[in-house]
């Protein structure tokens, strides 16, 4: 699907140091900590990519398909926010990075993190350190969920040094669409003293959409959902044509808290939210006997959703001197609720559904994911021909769903009782 998309961004910074602008562009060194340890991403052996946060403002990234054609071997497909990304690792198809992404094992073949937590999301990259990929299993140092690779957000700390407040305005259209869509935020940082400081950003995007549903029906049950197609009166008195439906209202962002009491000891504490809603999917085409053409979905149900992604984590620094101690624990959630189009799938299956001249059909589905996460690691720091690494880690995921399937006036047709 080819659309244009044509944008407009702002960006306004604030600092208590002064700034100084380079006469030439500098090379960014990405120092990654995929190993464990903090090293520069030429020095490290493993198959890892780095974006670093530098790049990802210059280049204005908002998710990982857009990130992801920086990096070699992997290749994401868009699929808009309501479906969310589909990751190909070096041909391996994983599973989409929306919240379904894992939600009833705990992970796919290509786990994601924020920081030191797995959390199934696909983050807005605003105010990010850098983005981490590592290719091929990583079982060893990430768990399950890590065959084919892992995904590391890593947020930027608050810092001691400056007062920093950041605003980002991002506008556009889309050649297909109405509208002018925006996405637009902050960041600010804040040292209470030499030793702790605050850190927070908030990021609301509004994406206008531009794929129509005009095959919608007025009526699920009552309303023909196939007409004559050609007929333009029979069109206006079955349907109620969306225009734009698969728009994108997302709220995203994070509070931390930083405290280093000492030299040896560094402690974050943060919130991070992201809160979704989505009209519709990112679908195009003609399919079954439904004549949609381009950039019109062919179902017959609108298809809102709504997903919410929560993680509280504490992570804990402490330099031992021989090894340092790492603690990290996050608590996790994420929920959704949505309704999707079956009409064309359940006419499909021979359970007699076809006969009903007026057949709609759609499910409501409604899941929760809760995840606990603690890990303890020791990393030894030596200069000596060995190095270790020992740790443990706890794993919870509890998973509830329900979905619930609807053929509206279908019981009334085949003599069901439904006033019993």
């Amino acid at each position: 699907m080819n659309f244009r998309r044509t944008a407009v961004s702002v960006g306004v910074a604030v600092a208590s140091a002064g700034v100084a602008m380079p006469a030439f562009a500098e090379i960014e060194e990405v120092v990654v900590t995929a190993t464990r340890r903090a090293e520069s991403v030429q020095d490290i052996a493993v198959n890892i990519s780095a974006v670093g946060g530098t790049q990802i403002e210059q280049q204005g990234f908002d998710d990982l398909s857009e990130l992801a054609s920086y990096v070699p071997g992997i290749n994401v497909v868009d699929q808009g926010g309501r479906d969310g990304n589909r990751i190909v690792v070096r041909g391996l198809n994983a599973e989409s990075v929306a919240n379904a992404f894992g939600q009833e094992n705990g992970g796919g073949t290509v786990a994601t993190y924020v920081g030191e937590i797995p959390l199934y999301v696909d983050l807005r990259l605003n105010d990010l350190e850098r983005v981490e990929v590592l290719l091929g299993p990583q079982g060893t140092l990430y768990g399950a969920g890590t065959m084919g690779g892992a995904i590391r957000y890593i947020p930027k700390k608050p810092d001691f040094d400056g007062t920093l407040f950041e605003a980002r305005v991002d506008a556009y259209s889309y050649s297909e669409g109405d509208g002018v869509s925006s996405d637009i935020g902050f960041t600010f940082n804040v040292p209470v003293s030499e030793q702790f400081a605050i850190r927070g950003s908030v990021d609301l995007l509004d994406d206008k959409g531009f794929i129509d549903y005009p095959f919608v029906v007025q009526q699920p049950g009552v309303s023909e959902p196939d007409p004559d197609f050609a007929d333009s009166a029979e069109r206006a008195a079955n349907f109620a044509p969306i225009e734009d439906a698969n728009t994108e209202e997302a709220l995203s962002g994070r509070l931390a808290a930083r405290w280093a009491p000492t030299d040896s000891i560094d402690a974050t504490f943060t919130y991070y939210f992201q809160q979704t809603e989505h009209g519709g999917r990112n679908v195009s085409g003609q399919r079954g006997t439904v004549p949609a053409g381009e950039y019109e979905a062919p179902f017959r149900v609108a298809e809102p959703n709504d997903r919410d992604s929560d993680l509280l984590a504490l992570e804990v620094t402490a330099d031992l001197g021989f090894a340092e101690l790492t603690s990290a624990t996050g608590i996790g959630s994420v929920e959704e609720a949505g309704q999707r189009d079956q009409t064309d799938l359940l006419i499909t299956l021979d359970y007699s559904y076809e006969l009903f001249p007026t057949f709609t059909a759609f499910t409501f589905e409604d899941e929760e994911t809760e995840t606990l996460n603690p890990e303890l690691r020791l990393v030894s720091t030596s200069d000596g021909p060995f190095n270790w690494i020992v740790g443990a880690f706890y794993h919870r995921n509890e998973y509830d769903a329900l979905s619930s399937e609807f053929t509206p006036g279908y019981g009334e047709f085949v003599g069901f009782r439904t006033d019993l």
